[in-house]
């Protein structure tokens, strides 16, 4: 996969819940494991559902959306994250020099990741 949507990230209050519904009911797989969240993969594709394990309330109704996560190559990402840079946009968080998050104008967070 070059670049592109690769997750969505939703909170959940209840991880072991929402894992049964989306794999014995709606038939996803679960990805790899991941603390305090799960990544569940839809069938015969190879995008993500994250879900995150939160004990703050949050009204679905509203929304529960965390974040989403743009893929991509090494390269191509440390191009991005200068471009971000030099835009003065600020990171909002990092993970593992692999992934920075940033704030969209919209107000949504933004994970620019590579693998």
């Amino acid at each position: 996969m070059e670049r592109g949507l690769r997750h969505l990230a939703l909170k959940t209050r209840d991880l072991e819940r929402t894992e049964r519904f989306y794999v014995d009911i709606l038939g996803l797989e679960r990805a790899f494991p991941h603390e305090g969240m799960i990544f569940l993969e839809t069938p015969g594709g190879h995008d993500l559902l994250n879900f995150i394990e939160t004990r703050g309330r949050f009204d679905p109704a509203a929304g529960g959306f965390d974040h989403f996560g743009l893929h991509f190559p090494r390269a191509q990402w440390k191009k991005a994250c200068a471009r971000v840079k030099a835009a003065g946009i600020r990171v909002r968080g990092r993970r593992d020099g692999s992934a920075i998050y940033i704030e969209d104008p919209n107000g949504y967070t933004v994970e620019l990741y590579c693998d």
